[in-house]
Parts: structure tokens; sequence; C-alpha cells
């Protein structure tokens, strides 16, 4: 019996783990590899998510373990290029000017661009909450800045 609980009790931790880790981002990686208790095995469902190109698809179909954008869900240009552009954003927004600023204010047709860059670099740190922000999260949190 104690056998039983102990296995149960492991099984539990471990599953728990699994949907808790996000080193890996969402894509097919995180679908196809479970078990991403070692470095090893995130390394390579990282690797599956880069290099199948799928994550921006999950991203605006809410699949693949990935978040869909609660707004403006509809404009798939929008997704892709935030889901491909996060760090360049981050450091755009961060200084409240550059090119991947501008560019997402044209996807978003803003037409004062000066005003909406203030009002994102002084959102900043409800945008960009963590490291591990989603792009979906990210798109959301822009919308309630403006």
């Amino acid at each position: 019996m104690k056998k039983i609980i102990i296995s149960t009790l492991a099984t539990l931790a471990l599953s728990t783990s699994v949907y808790a880790n996000s080193n890996t981002g969402c894509g097919l990686g995180s679908v196809l590899i479970e078990d991403q208790s070692s470095l090893v095995m995130q390394v390579l469902a990282a690797t599956t998510n880069g290099t199948s190109g799928n994550q921006t698809f999950g991203i605006s179909s809410g699949t693949l373990n990935c978040d869909k954008p609660d707004n403006m869900a509809s404009n798939d240009k929008l997704n892709t290029f935030v889901a491909d552009n996060m760090d360049s954003l981050a450091m755009d927004i961060s200084v409240g000017q550059g090119e991947t600023l501008d560019t997402l204010a044209s996807l978003m047709n803003v037409k004062n661009v000066s005003l909406f860059s203030k009002k994102l670099q002084a959102n900043f740190s409800n945008i960009y909450v963590n490291e591990n922000v989603t792009s979906a999260s990210v798109i959301n949190s822009i919308v309630k800045s403006i």
C-alpha cells in the first residue's frame, strides 16, 4: 500500500512541475515533450518550439499550450509581430521610442504615436510583468494601457 501512495504522490508532483515549467514556452515542443523535468528535455522542447515555427499559430489559435490574446485576437499580423519581437519591443517601450514601437503603433492603427509611446513607457512594468510574460499577455496589457 505504501508503494502505491508513494508512486501516486511522485506522479502528482512530477505532473505539476511539468505544467509549472515556463522555460520552454508554448509550441509543438511543449506538447510533444511532456516530461520536461531535466535540462536536456527542456532544451529539446525549446529547440523543437523554435525550429518548427508553430508558436505564432499556437498563439493566434490558442493551441499548443499557448494563450490566445483576449483583445485584438483577429489581428494575426499583430499577434505574429509581437510574438516575433518580444525583446525588441520591450526595449523600445522601456525607452519610449523605436522602430519596433512605431511598427506596433502602425499595426494597431494608432494616430498619435508619441502619446501611444509615452503611455506604454509609463506602463512598462504592467506590460512586461516578468521575464516569462507571453506575447498574448503583452498584447492584452498594451490594449489596457491605451
